[in-house]
């Protein structure tokens, strides 16, 4: 057993002494292939430079000249971002290494601040950086999109501003940015970056920029602002990327970015202009719930397709689509991140917490733009001649009429939408909703949103809940009525409830035909329709258990089920 004992040991010394010299060997030739990339680099050779250098660090990945070598290389080559990744390398593997933290820092600060960074790249960062999360619920009921977001803190300079030459001056456009009324100075900015799809990489996004207290006209401090907004662009950000893929972009589009600039002179309130954004009047106190939905408007017009051109309030209805739909998925976010859905005490407060000032009344914002707006719409019902206006009213209406499309449908719909209007005038996106249906018809049954139905025609005994992105907890007791716009294609058609509980009767009425006895998971025809909008009433006839209804069920096409007798 000794010497058996002893054999194990003599050969476990063996074995480290060979991958010592092992080692010792390709550090030999590392070094041989990173003398050889020096003469390759003064000879103007970059790229038999660097395929030396990719050879050894194949061979020792852990020694640190190797990173610090390609961080050069990729810097003369102008891959900023490569090179970062390299120097990153070497300060893990030497973190006092003096070369590669200024290298960093002149990568950041030496020119153009980074368009692309890595999450992993932040900690070596001269700059401070906030992280944080974005969450959006998708319509297939899994889990929701996470996207990562980084923006930076504390006094950092615009990277055009000169050493010595003083602060930037910005032009200020006059409405519809068809002149210049004006100039203001910037002197610090914030920039905010959002991840791709898969991994920690971030673009650049977003960048904010405000005057130091000292170049402040009253004095004040407003880095705390700017970072705020540039927080709130990120989401709507990964919302409007999320939910709608908008705004489209090209590839060379992708690397555009958004410029914000927080002026102190002008008329309070917010303009978009191209890929600028200009903010006035900020030295006035504003409410949180106004800050976001000035921010969310403006993002709106930028990421949104034109829709217009009305006379009142404004030409676009962008904007105000923009605050209502990125708000609601705001406080829809807020009620996955605490698991309890909006308006829950628990998710108003995590709304509090994200703009960290107070009181947020979102709900109250919210409840007012669906009022003015969504019911508007119902009210006026989907054929009423504001859809030919240009006044405020048809504004408003327009308006409600994409907010019922995603309350009735979800994101994948009203992206559809607005990607089928084949123009700008309120008509078209009326036809582009048209468009989506057929081709969602195509695929299968339509389902319709419970929360869609129209309040001013409808009683229920327990109200529904108002939920971030619909009304949400729609139960029918006996005597309740809803009452549902509906557009049919040309043909056959049938309708059916879920959830499927099968003791569930309730009367249907189709156009003011009927009743006909609907049982939740039986469809029911409606016989050969014409295409265009229709009135579907659920009615829950006295003596019926109270049903707590998710949604209608739209299959148009050929069906088995004999038609009614209407």
């Amino acid at each position: 057993m000794r010497a058996w004992r002893l054999a194990l040991c003599a050969a476990a010394l063996l074995s480290a002494a060979l991958a010592c010299a092992a080692g010792e060997a390709a550090a030999a030739k590392a070094g041989e292939f990173i003398a050889k990339s020096q003469e390759l680099v003064d000879a103007g050779d970059r790229a038999g430079a660097m395929q030396c250098l990719l050879q050894a660090l194949e061979l020792a990945p852990e020694q640190p000249s190797i990173h610090s070598h390609l961080g050069y290389l990729y810097e003369l080559e102008g891959q900023p971002l490569k090179a970062l990744e390299s120097y990153g390398h070497l300060l893990e593997l030497r973190p006092d290494d003096a070369y590669g933290s200024e290298r960093i820092a002149h990568l950041f600060y030496g020119g153009e601040f980074p368009r692309r960074l890595r999450l992993s790249l932040l900690q070596f960062s001269p700059a401070s950086f906030v992280t944080d999360q974005c969450l959006l619920r998708l319509d297939n009921g899994g889990d929701p999109l996470l996207r990562q977001i980084a923006y930076t803190t504390g006094v950092i300079f615009p990277e055009t501003m000169k050493d010595g030459a003083g602060p930037i001056s910005a032009d200020i456009p006059s409405a519809g940015g068809q002149g210049v009324v004006g100039q203001a100075t910037f002197n610090r900015v914030c920039y905010g970056y959002t991840a791709v799809p898969e991994g920690d990489d971030l673009r650049m996004t977003a960048m904010v920029y405000y005057p130091s207290t000292l170049l402040s006209e009253s004095g004040n401090d407003y880095a705390g602002l700017a970072e705020r907004i540039a927080h709130i662009i990120l989401r709507a950000h990964c919302y409007s990327r999320g939910a709608y893929s908008l705004p489209q972009m090209t590839d060379a589009q992708e690397s555009e970015v958004v410029r914000v600039w927080l002026c102190e002179s002008g008329p309070t309130g917010a303009e978009q202009y191209q890929n600028d954004m200009f903010v006035y009047d900020i030295g006035r106190n504003r409410t949180p719930e106004e800050w976001l939905r000035e921010v969310a408007h403006e993002w709106g017009h930028y990421a949104l397709p034109r829709m217009g051109r009305f006379e009142q309030p404004e030409p676009y209805a962008s904007g105000v689509l923009g605050e209502a739909l990125f708000l609601q998925l705001l406080a829809d976010e807020a009620g996955i991140v605490v698991g309890e859905p909006w308006p829950s005490l628990k998710a108003r407060t995590a709304i509090e917490g994200l703009w960290g000032d107070g009181e947020v009344a979102l709900g109250q914002l919210l409840t007012e733009t669906r009022e003015r707006t969504l019911d508007r719409w119902l009210a006026e019902g989907p054929n009423s001649s504001l859809s030919a206006g240009l006044g405020s009213d048809a504004f408003d209406y327009l308006v409600g009429m994409l907010l019922w499309v995603e309350a009735a449908h979800g994101h994948e719909m009203l992206r559809s939408t607005l990607e089928k209007a084949p123009g700008e005038s309120p008509a078209d996106f009326y036809y582009g909703y048209r468009q989506a249906v057929k081709e969602a018809a195509g695929r299968g049954p339509l389902a319709i949103g419970a929360g869609a139905y129209s309040p001013k025609e409808s009683t229920l005994l327990a109200p529904a809940r108002e939920g971030a992105m619909r009304r949400e907890e729609v139960t029918l007791a006996a005597g309740d009525r809803l009452r549902y716009p509906v557009y049919l294609l040309d043909g056959p058609a049938t309708v059916r409830i879920t959830p499927g509980l099968r003791e569930t009767k309730l009367n249907l009425y189709i156009d003011a035909l009927g009743p006909l006895p609907l049982e939740a998971g039986e469809p029911v025809s409606l016989g050969r329709r014409e295409a265009g909008w229709h009135t579907l009433t659920l009615e829950a006839p006295e003596g019926c258990a109270p049903v707590k209804l998710t949604s209608l069920v739209i299959t148009t096409g050929e069906s088995d089920v004999p038609a009614p007798g209407l």
